[in-house]
């Protein structure tokens, strides 16, 4: 059960590193150091602010 955990908790850390690190956000050094929760975190706020502006790109 731990491998599972443990390869689950890689592939999530990669995908949220491969999404900041497409729109310039952080560098891989800066990640590295990062916990999964502070990726989560940047992510969405990253993520939703893009989504958000191209519904409304006038009201910002």
């Amino acid at each position: 059960m731990s491998n599972l955990l443990k390869s689950a908790l890689e592939k999530e850390r990669r995908h949220y590193s491969e999404k900041l690190c497409q729109i310039g956000v952080y560098n891989k050094e800066v990640m590295n150091k990062m916990t999964i929760s502070e990726l989560r975190k940047e992510y969405a706020y990253f993520f939703r602010s893009i989504q958000n502006h191209k519904k409304y790109p006038y009201t910002r």
